[in-house]
């Protein structure tokens, strides 16, 4: 029997066109399926190719999808569930305002669409027992261009986005979690503690 995994990948080899709207497709016929995924690793797994390959079609910076998030910055809302078990939206990043330390507390997907993107990414050291402490240390670093594709997977789901290029740079997130009702965590690195914040936009 082939899965929904191989038939996403199938889906790739027969289609030469395959922009935003076909990845939206694709990932609620995945996600929203009565016999869809639930475990979030198989979903990174399903969904990964997919992302890469829409990537290179045009499109995610289409008016259409244009919003303007609660702080004020452009991004763009390509889709979201009503239970917010799927969200896919696109956050614009403007050179020199870096991100803070975050995480999404959920499975996930981060493309690069346009721009040069450094992605900091860390691994958490303690246990999370003491409320407003975390130890987190970096695990890698590197700069990112458009195709590019990185999961998220909780408790390793803790990065910095920081715009490198002159132009801004636009970021591609699939998330398992409706953001904007999400509580997640800022960290302070240096300090080695975190803070608590819900429906709150990283994008500055």
């Amino acid at each position: 029997m082939i899965g929904n995994e191989d038939r996403a990948v199938e889906h790739l080899d027969r289609t030469s066109d395959y922009g935003v709207a076909e990845f939206v497709a694709d990932a609620r016929r995945i996600m929203e399926a009565p016999e869809g995924i639930t475990d979030r690793e198989a979903a990174v797994r399903a969904l990964e190719p997919l992302l890469r390959h829409a990537l290179a079609a045009p499109g995610w910076d289409d008016s259409r999808y244009a919003t303007i998030t609660e702080s004020g910055r452009p991004g763009f809302e390509y889709y979201r569930n009503a239970d917010g078990s799927l969200h896919i939206y696109g956050v614009l990043f403007r050179p020199e305002y870096p991100t803070p330390v975050h995480d999404h507390v959920t499975w996930g997907l981060i493309g690069v669409a346009s721009g040069e993107q450094r992605t900091t990414r860390y691994r958490r050291l303690d246990d999370g027992a003491v409320p407003g402490q975390c130890a987190i240390a970096e695990e890698a670093d590197e700069v990112l261009t458009c195709g590019a594709v990185y999961a998220l997977l909780p408790p390793h789901d803790i990065h910095r986005i920081e715009v490198v290029s002159a132009e801004p740079g636009l970021s591609i997130h699939v998330l398992g979690a409706d953001v904007t009702r999400q509580r997640r965590r800022v960290f302070d690195v240096a300090a080695g503690t975190c803070e608590e914040v819900e429906g709150v936009s990283m994008a500055r």
